[in-house]
């Protein structure tokens, strides 16, 4: 019988099964920024679940998929599903899933740090204008430096 028990009618971030999931994490140097429980039932291989969402500090994702049963049936880590060899244990298996986390940080901030932020096309940026003001004032820099050398070849001074 498993040691941590969600009520799957029920199923919210006061449950007390979330809370000491959250506990666990943070035990395991993880800690939930926030907390998000999906309404609908999905059904998958005839398998009845919900979803149970945790942020990070660090913005990883996991998702928990939690059955009728109220036990932990699917986990994905930022979109991408792991095997849980403590599936009897689910103390033990919240800490493998944090572990996981942990091996797999780096990778994560690269792809993170690599990603471009798309900007709302209502969103204008400045660039452009002080660029072309910065190229105006090059160019007449140029312009009065071309009148000056011009001034001083008629004066005889090179």
């Amino acid at each position: 019988m498993p040691n941590l028990q969600f009520s799957f009618e029920d199923l919210s971030a006061k449950d007390k099964a979330a809370q000491k999931v959250i506990k666990l994490f943070k035990k395991s140097d993880a800690n939930v920024a926030q907390i998000d429980i999906n309404p609908t039932i999905k059904k998958t291989s005839g398998i009845a679940y919900r979803e149970m969402s945790l942020t990070f500090v660090d913005s990883q994702v996991v998702v928990m998929r939690i059955k009728e049963t109220g036990d932990i049936y699917q986990v994905l880590i930022n979109r991408k599903e792991i095997p849980i060899k403590n599936q009897s244990d689910q103390d033990k298996a919240v800490i493998e899933i944090a572990q996981a986390m942990n091996r797999g940080r780096a990778a994560f901030q690269k792809k993170m740090a690599q990603t471009k932020a798309i900007l709302p096309s209502s969103m204008k940026t400045a660039a452009p204008k002080i660029e072309s003001a910065l190229t105006e004032y090059r160019d007449s820099l140029k312009a009065e430096i071309e009148l000056v050398k011009a001034d001083l070849s008629e004066l005889g001074v090179k």
